[in-house]
């Protein structure tokens, strides 16, 4: 038996391996991923939105424009180090809120790499301009035909005007800038720039204690995410590849080659073998996948500022290797179901007609997880985690977020077990349905797993 298993395994995965077929199944994702990159180069552009613009500072004085500069690549500064702050968490080097910080303290953090890696790029450029008549009418003229400048800023003795040519998006923000710009100019004017700095840099700094939550800060908010995203690939994976089974099976009854099988070895053997090397052949795609696009995440994840990406609690090796564990746990459950329900059909309307409820099914599996990993803790958590359906895709949400591992390893064994259970009455179906004949089988004769004479 043991031995016959193993030899219809090893004939489905080489025939699966070595037809041309296989390699344009593991193209797939790649194409699918060239053709979204083509298409966002060929379309993106058009909606791409319009490079930010200069806005000509008409200033008879000729000293606001480095105000309202300064002023800008603050408010950059400030917004590069509140983004770092948020994925890094209430830690010793962001301790301070960046409302709090002082201008002594933004512009030494600009020179960080870290900060200036988070700046936004689109940022308007104040330049000053030389003055020629009347400030206002100066600034009419520079926004009229091909322009540089998409706004204008008229510094007055009393007071500040913005002209802009048509609507500008940052119009709010360049009006923000200038006041504080002109507040700024103000108080060096009147020698209170520097109490002020002393009063921002003698500011207390607030400890922040949360009760009951040991978690860090950046960890709270990437574990949902990993969470999430870790059920969903899960099930995208094996709604791909355990599909698969039913068409699989079609194709070698239609080809009478699953006569020639049975009249060779015994028919749970043929089950079997063929579950083993599906399973196989699907390891094999996930790997080649997981490097490619791995390998893809990873040079990007460099590029990026460290603590930016959630890290999963017990760290990615652990969280890959329990992917790998409950991929098979669930491939087991759903090839077992699929290669049972591929027995009974002839074509690929029986297919789809018998298939259809075990797609629903999945569908309403991955609802309740997803909702389940957005609600933790209570009834419906702990049903949705045990449920041996959907306990792959919530224990592996689960890994991605915090769990111990003790649970995990008594989650896979009770998984194993239903599996094997789903394998062993999967196994009369598959049973009943290589050695009918005629037209598909009522729900009596299911019921009964009577094969029906030829």
């Amino acid at each position: 038996m043991i031995r016959a298993t193993l030899t219809i395994a090893r004939r489905d995965i080489m025939a699966t391996i070595l037809s041309r077929g296989f390699l344009v199944w593991l193209a797939m994702p790649v194409i699918g991923l060239a053709f979204a990159v083509f298409a966002s180069l060929v379309g993106g552009p058009r909606d791409a939105a319009p490079p930010p613009q200069a806005v000509a500072v008409v200033d008879p004085a000729g000293d606001f424009a480095p105000w309202v500069q300064a002023a800008a690549a603050r408010e950059q500064t400030r917004n590069a180090y509140d983004r770092l702050r948020a994925a890094h968490g209430d830690t010793a080097a962001f301790a301070r809120p960046a409302a709090l910080l002082s201008d002594t303290q933004l512009d030494a953090l600009a020179k960080r790499a870290d900060v200036a890696a988070m700046a936004p790029r689109r940022a308007p450029a104040f330049v000053q301009v030389i003055i020629h008549g009347d400030p206002e009418e100066q600034a009419r003229r520079l926004l009229t035909g091909k322009s540089r400048f998409g706004a204008a800023l008229v510094v007055k003795p009393d007071g500040l005007m913005l002209l802009t040519r048509g609507k500008v998006q940052d119009a709010e923000r360049i009006r923000t800038l200038a006041g504080l710009a002109w507040m700024r100019r103000t108080l060096a004017a009147e020698g209170l720039s520097d109490r002020m700095e002393a009063m921002r840099a003698a500011q207390p700094d607030i400890t922040l204690a949360v009760l009951g939550d040991p978690a860090p800060q950046a960890q709270r908010r990437g574990a949902p995410i990993l969470a999430t995203g870790a059920a969903t690939v899960l099930f995208a994976l094996i709604s791909l590849l355990a599909g698969a089974l039913l068409s699989n099976m079609v194709e070698e009854k239609s080809n009478k080659i699953i006569e020639v099988l049975v009249a060779a070895v015994p028919v749970p053997a043929i089950y079997a073998g063929k579950l083993i090397a599906m399973l196989a052949v699907s390891l094999i795609g996930v790997t080649v996948w997981g490097l490619l696009f791995g390998g893809g995440l990873m040079l990007a994840a460099a590029q990026l500022p460290a603590g930016l990406i959630p890290m999963p609690p017990r760290g990615w090796p652990e969280l890959l290797v329990l992917g790998v564990a409950y991929f098979t746990c669930a491939y087991l459950i759903y090839g077992a179901i699929y290669l049972g329900i591929g027995s009974l059909c002839s074509t690929i309307r029986e297919v789809q007609t018998l298939s259809m409820p075990v797609t629903i099914l999945q569908m309403v599996i991955l609802i309740s997880t997803l909702g389940a990993l957005a609600n933790p803790g209570g009834l419906w958590f702990q049903i949705v985690s045990w449920f041996p359906l959907s306990a792959p895709y919530m224990m592996l949400g689960r890994a991605a977020a915090d769990t111990g591992l003790g649970i995990h390893l008594a989650s896979i064994a009770w998984q194993l077990a239903f599996a094997a259970l789903v394998i062993a009455l999967a196994a009369r179906l598959f049973r009943y349905g290589v050695l009918r004949s005629g037209s598909p089988p009522s729900l009596r004769q299911l019921a009964g797993l009577k094969p029906k004479a030829a």
